[in-house]
């Protein structure tokens, strides 16, 4: 080989890595713009049945903690707070199933709120059956 061949052939691999990185370069905005156009916005009844189990969870724990920290000494507080929060976690399951009824939508926020909220009527059942034993 040539010193001239040599160097032509450093030139052409030069070339070739400068245009894979312009493709690359190319496709990473092309990818971009892809994730910004399919950006569905989410439906309002799964935020506020996510809303609805986080606020009734937390209700939840308090009610626990306040039955531990009285030693069962506040049962009309909490059986009032057990059924505020057991007909609230029906209704962020209702709402969570009228979310996904909206239409071009993204729908992951009414399956974490329905998700949520059947979680919280589980422990429900686990208390009560506990309660029973």
């Amino acid at each position: 080989m040539w010193k001239n061949e040599k160097d032509n052939d450093r030139e052409k691999r030069r070339v070739r890595g400068r245009k894979r990185r312009e493709r690359e370069i190319e496709r990473r905005k092309k990818s971009a713009r892809k994730r910004e156009e399919n950006k569905t916005p989410h439906a309002s009844r799964g935020i506020t049945s996510c809303i609805y189990a986080g606020g009734f969870f937390a209700a939840l724990i308090a009610m626990i903690v306040i039955s531990v920290a009285t030693g069962g000494k506040a049962p009309a507080f909490v059986g009032g707070l057990s059924i505020v929060i057991f007909f609230g976690a029906w209704m962020g399951v209702i709402t969570g199933f009228r979310g996904f009824k909206e239409r071009d939508k993204n729908y992951v926020t009414c399956k974490i709120g329905v998700a949520c909220n059947l979680a919280i009527l589980a422990c429900f059942v686990g208390i009560f059956i506990r309660g029973l034993l």
